[in-house]
């Protein structure tokens, strides 16, 4: 038999573990990839540039192209939706399956032509293709020479 030591508030976080768990749930496992924030869920996306387009995936497993809502202006675009949740069966153990409203909005550093956005979903992942304006694309200049 071993003799542990009593040690009063030995229960209590140390202000170094309270403030790395605050980190921890804010940056590196922010609550909201878990449904657990309010009901809002975060989407991860990836958003990258080419020449002529910015491009936008974002990974939506679970929903159907009805139940997701885009919105595209002049300069950003919005991404939003809701997954339902299911009755929890009876007798449950464990609920982690997430379910709630997103909602996410990126502004662009160059203007898109809205009217001409492409979406596509297959297998729980949105592609977006943003063409960019003709007005901010690069136009070839000619110099004449005297």
């Amino acid at each position: 038999m071993s003799l542990t030591r009593f040690t009063p508030g030995g229960e209590f976080l140390s202000l170094r573990d309270a403030v790395d768990r605050l980190f921890q749930d804010s940056f590196i496992r922010p609550s909201g990839l878990s449904g657990l924030a309010a009901g809002h869920l975060a989407v991860p996306v990836d958003l990258w540039e080419t020449k002529g387009a910015y491009h936008l995936r974002a990974d939506l497993p679970g929903l159907t192209a009805e139940d997701i809502q885009i919105d595209a202006t002049g300069d950003g675009v919005t991404i939003a939706g809701e997954l339902k949740s299911e009755e929890p069966a009876e007798g449950a153990l464990r609920l982690e399956r997430r379910s709630g409203r997103f909602s996410r909005t990126f502004g662009l550093p160059l203007q898109i032509d809205a009217s001409r956005v492409e979406a596509s979903f297959t297998n729980g992942v949105l592609a977006l293709i943003l063409p960019k304006a003709e007005s901010v694309k690069p136009k070839s200049v000619k110099i004449q020479a005297k």
